[in-house]
């Protein structure tokens, strides 16, 4: 009888104890739903806004969508990191009357940037200065790296029907996002 009563324990005891692990596998399950939901909406918000502001910031800037009163003012959004537009600066001008040589702007940009895609000479997210209108075309989430997006984009010129391939990484700021970095290809 006692070895019953042992038995009968015992069962009970192992039953309890695996209900206990099943409730939390399942508990933690949501929270990781709820991290991964929350990681793709983020994700998906930061596409949206590349999209949007790459295109309005490019159409406005040559005159082919309307500047609100306070940009036609000279108050525009930042879109960039202001590390990022240093960096930009300097690329557009190397090589030209005051600006610093290829390899001045290597030494001081190589620990922050890869400068093999720096875009020297050209201006930020198109390398022609005369431009038709704007629209990125592809938007593909890469990767996340710390805080930062990175997203595989066209932009298209569709008059001049140009496409400038460019990896755009996007931070979070505020309630939205600043571009931290370009990787501009030859189209």
């Amino acid at each position: 009888m006692n070895k019953i009563i042992i038995t009968a324990i015992v069962l009970s005891l192992s039953a309890l104890n695996h209900a206990h692990a099943q409730k939390k596998i399942t508990d933690n399950k949501p929270a990781a739903q709820q991290n991964t939901t929350k990681e793709a909406k983020e994700t998906e918000k930061a596409k949206i806004w590349i999209t949007r502001t790459v295109a309005n910031t490019l159409n406005k800037a040559n005159g082919m969508a309307e500047n609100t009163n306070e940009e036609a003012e000279g108050k525009h959004k930042q879109i960039y990191t202001t590390q990022y537009m240093a960096y930009k600066d300097d690329a557009a001008e190397t090589g030209m009357d005051g600006g610093m040589t290829r390899k001045a702007f290597e030494k001081k940009w190589a620990k922050d940037f890869n400068v093999q895609y720096a875009g020297v000479g050209k201006g930020y997210l198109v390398s022609n200065a005369y431009y038709g209108f704007i629209e990125v075309t592809q938007c593909v989430f890469i990767k996340k790296t710390g805080n930062a997006y990175l997203f595989e984009t066209v932009i298209t010129d569709t008059e001049a029907k140009i496409n400038y391939k460019r990896d755009i990484k996007v931070i979070p700021s505020g309630n939205s996002f600043l571009i931290a970095d370009v990787l501009e290809y030859n189209q």
